[in-house]
């Protein structure tokens, strides 16, 4: 039956229309078409990429003991990564608050660094801050626990992050996409993670998503900084140095 429906959602138009009278002239039924309804809440996926991605985090977070400072994400989607440092500050690694910035209404406008491929995208992947909250708690995170650890921040970056209140940084992590994105989470963000805190890239040298990785390379340049890559999964990472008193 899921082969069968699977053909049935791959028909053309055509064939549809010619389905449609094929059922009405020899069975005397009309097929019709119900619109696909989708719900708002389900289980977060656990495949082999989910899993190394928990993996990734988890050993992030636990080279971080030493380092003060909070997580940092932009680009919340539907919460997956939140709900991987929900359940690592509460099992494995130190706790930390968790910060989630975000438009929640999709992507923003793409710019030409972005290049075709992504230039429709704006408003792709939305996800409202209720559907992100419903989903942690669908997915087992308590309501108090987000209530009292997670904070959600409203806007575009370049709207949201000149506010930022200098809290410092452990884990940066950013899932943005596109140039303009990341390059302005960089750009206000790396003065306040600590020394020897982590930002991660979720698009870094993904062939879809070349303005991200133009903006990194761009901020890798700059501070003089070489990029490390996950023993986990195809992502990538940077630390920042640590002072040299601290070294010893």
């Amino acid at each position: 039956m899921p082969a069968l429906l699977d053909a049935l959602r791959r028909l053309t138009p055509r064939h549809k229309r010619a389905l449609k009278n094929w059922g009405r002239r020899l069975l005397g039924v009309d097929f019709v078409t119900v619109p696909e309804s989708r719900s708002s809440l389900w289980p977060y996926e656990l495949h082999t990429t989910s899993a190394r991605r928990f993996l990734h985090f988890r050993e992030l977070l636990l080279q971080l003991e030493d380092v003060e400072g909070q997580i940092v994400e932009c680009g919340v989607g539907p919460g997956r990564s939140l709900f991987v440092f929900a359940i690592l500050t509460q099992c494995v690694a130190r706790p930390r608050r968790i910060v989630g910035f975000d438009t929640f209404e999709g992507l923003p406008e793409p710019t030409a660094e972005d290049g075709r491929g992504n230039a429709h995208k704006a408003g792709w992947l939305s996800h409202s801050e209720a559907n992100v909250r419903e989903l942690l708690q669908f997915n087992g995170v308590a309501s108090d626990f987000i209530d009292e650890n997670i904070s959600f921040v409203r806007g575009t970056l370049a709207e949201s992050l000149p506010a930022y209140d200098g809290r410092a940084i452990a884990l940066l992590h950013l899932d943005v996409d596109l140039y303009e994105s990341y390059k302005t989470a960089l750009d206000w963000l790396w003065p306040f993670v600590s020394p020897g805190g982590i930002v991660t890239f979720d698009e870094y040298r993904s062939e879809a998503f070349p303005g991200a990785t133009r903006a990194i390379d761009e901020f890798l340049d700059r501070w003089q900084l070489g990029a490390v890559k996950s023993r986990f999964l195809d992502r990538w990472y940077v630390v920042k140095e640590r002072p040299e008193s601290a070294k010893r």
